[in-house]
């Protein structure tokens, strides 16, 4: 597990930051929520095994949560039990509308495995609901990183989230054009120019490009590119742009770093 020591000599645990994406699984939304500092931690001997629990829910595909709020409610009763029970790190969950199920992860220590399959076992049999569970030796986060963890494109529209809420804090749905600024980093001036004159076949304009310095342990300086496109702030939409940017990105060894935008 990683641990960094604290000015008393302690060690400290990394802090949980949770991030949410959504994806498709039959044609149908999944929204997923992960704790985006447990993979830094890996492989982790303190909570080496993990414990997913499935349970069944009420899915409502027409809300942004897939659950009413009574039901997302209850799901979280019922996590924050039995998490308080096993004494572990929960680093997430998942909610498949398609399956009317829901699913959370939590890594414990071997110490609490014979306790959580004896609370779990207790939780089956006296629960309302359809409950399974699973336990399993996974010092690698195996499990967390396949179902939990999300891939290149699922971090940027966590990004374009987190963004799009920043706007309508300000009164901005993000439904009109504006200039969106993608940021990508090269290794060298040429590929960076070669980029962005492979991106105006999409409607892409160059709009700066600076040097940086040489990361930690290189020698090479870096060359941060910026290209903006007019477009609506809306997630379908960039999803679709931000893969198109990560597909151009491969033969010109680029690093897709962020986008930004201005209220309008």
């Amino acid at each position: 597990m990683a641990l960094f020591k604290s000015s008393s000599g302690a060690p400290a645990v990394l802090p949980q930051e949770f991030s949410e994406y959504t994806e498709k699984f039959a044609k149908q939304p999944v929204l997923i929520s992960c704790d985006m500092n447990f993979e830094k931690t890996l492989p982790n001997k303190a909570f080496c095994y993990c414990v997913k629990v499935q349970m069944e829910i009420h899915a409502d595909p027409d809300s942004e949560e897939l659950v009413t709020e009574g039901e997302l409610a209850h799901v979280s009763n019922i996590r924050s039990i039995i998490g308080q029970h096993l004494k572990g790190r929960y680093v997430g969950q998942g909610i498949i509308s398609s399956q009317n199920m829901v699913f959370f992860m939590i890594y414990v220590p071997q110490s609490m495995v014979k306790t959580s399959k004896t609370m779990l076992e207790q939780t089956k049999n006296t629960t309302f609901r359809q409950l399974d569970y699973t336990i399993q030796y996974d010092p690698e986060g195996k499990q967390y990183l396949e179902f939990l963890y999300p891939n290149e494109l699922q971090k940027k529209q966590m990004e374009n989230r987190r963004i799009l809420r920043s706007l309508r804090g300000y009164g901005d749905n993000g439904t009109a054009p504006r200039k969106i600024r993608f940021h990508v980093v090269f290794p060298n001036r040429q590929a960076a120019l070669d980029f962005a004159n492979a991106a105006k076949e999409k409607g892409f304009s160059y709009d700066s490009l600076t040097k940086e310095p040489a990361p930690e342990g290189m020698v090479l300086p870096r060359y941060q590119l910026a290209l903006v496109r007019d477009l609506p702030f809306d997630i379908e939409l960039l999803d679709l742009v931000d893969q198109y940017i990560l597909n151009l990105c491969e033969p010109y060894e680029g690093e897709f770093r962020s986008i930004e935008t201005d209220v309008v």
